[in-house]
């Protein structure tokens, strides 16, 4: 028969009571999970040319802070702005045209009333030629009226009729002017609109030889220099927005679980120690990355990560990309177990 001899812990009850309370820290202690490590980043544009030229000036240098819309680098602009003169200088040429063209269809157009109103009349002299020639026939027959008198009334109505024609064909002549003056118009203005777009496309051209700031940020790198020659969609400048920091993380599929989107999370800077910044997981990654761990010799799969983005909600000037940072992902709490009687759905 074995004998178990029991042994009391030292310091009595107070002693157990404290171990208890250890053990119990300890648990809660291991079941906080370790800071999630990376750096911090930043987006980056690499503000290129949008057209070819030689590099004339770059008025900024890397670690200076820039604004949108200020000037990062200027190209050779002198043949892009002969180019605008030209085309300024056309299109004044095209509006003389054209007021040209409607000074003379405003000249044109009062004829057309004017003939109107010349046929009207030779109509009126017609149609009373034409009533006099007939009762000077009828008088005729009637022994009232002589033979001359007849011939006479036969050629007042030919003179009618062939001046009724003249101003016929005068109307038309002056139709055909007025058509062509207001074709001309036309034409001046279609004119006008093509200067107007050549001096649109002159004056785009020559604000492309300006590199812009795209936003507010700070020049990380300055990729070419004075003197350079630049082609289309070449970098020129590179700027950093550090309104948009984030950290950076590769996390291991292990924890991935415990990560959702818009989740809230603290981070710890290295550089700035004492301070943690509020941040939003704002990006889990669709495909594993690298493996940390290779155990596949050890008969264990390998553990990969899955990239991982923060979004800083505090902004600081003391952080810069590149830092190391470190997150904190607090345990989310477990879901309220269902009341006894209740139906899930």
């Amino acid at each position: 028969m074995q004998l178990t001899r029991h042994v009391r812990p030292r310091g009595g009850r107070g002693g157990a009571a404290a171990l208890t309370a250890a053990l119990a820290l300890a648990a809660c202690v291991s079941r906080e999970p370790p800071p999630l490590a990376g750096f911090l980043d930043a987006p980056v544009a690499a503000v290129a040319a949008q057209v070819a030229g030689q590099v004339e000036a770059i008025p900024v240098r890397e670690g200076d802070a820039v604004a949108k819309g200020q000037l990062l680098a200027a190209l050779d602009a002198r043949e892009r702005e002969a180019q605008v003169a030209q085309a300024r200088a056309n299109l004044g040429q095209a509006r003389e045209a054209l007021r040209e063209a409607e000074a003379n269809l405003q000249a044109v157009l009062p004829t057309v009333g004017g003939a109107g109103a010349d046929i009207a009349r030779a109509q009126a002299t017609l149609d009373e030629a034409e009533l006099n020639f007939a009762r000077t026939e009828a008088l005729v027959k009637g022994s009232a009226a002589t033979e001359q008198q007849l011939d006479a009334a036969r050629a007042r109505r030919l003179e009618a009729r062939a001046a009724l024609q003249s101003l016929t064909a005068t109307r038309a002549s002056v139709k055909g002017r007025v058509g062509a003056a207001s074709a001309a118009v036309s034409n001046a203005r279609a004119a006008v609109g093509v200067a107007e777009a050549a001096v649109q496309l002159a004056e785009v051209q020559l604000a492309q030889a300006r590199v812009l700031a795209p936003f507010d940020g700070v020049v990380v790198e300055r990729n070419l220099e004075e003197g350079e020659w630049a082609a289309p969609g070449t970098p020129v400048v590179t700027v950093e927005n550090r309104e948009r920091l984030w950290a950076r993380l590769d996390v291991d599929e292990t924890r991935l679980d415990g990560l959702r989107l818009g989740q809230e999370v603290e981070v710890r800077v290295i550089a700035i120690p004492g301070r943690t910044f509020r941040g939003r997981v704002a990006e889990l990654g669709a495909e594993g990355e690298f493996a940390v761990n290779r155990d596949v010799k050890r008969g264990r799969p390998d553990i990969r990560t899955f990239r991982a983005r923060v979004a800083l909600e505090e902004r600081d000037p003391a952080l810069r990309p590149g830092m190391t940072a470190e997150v904190t992902v607090r345990p989310q709490p477990a879901p309220a177990p269902p009341v006894a009687g209740t139906v899930q759905r």
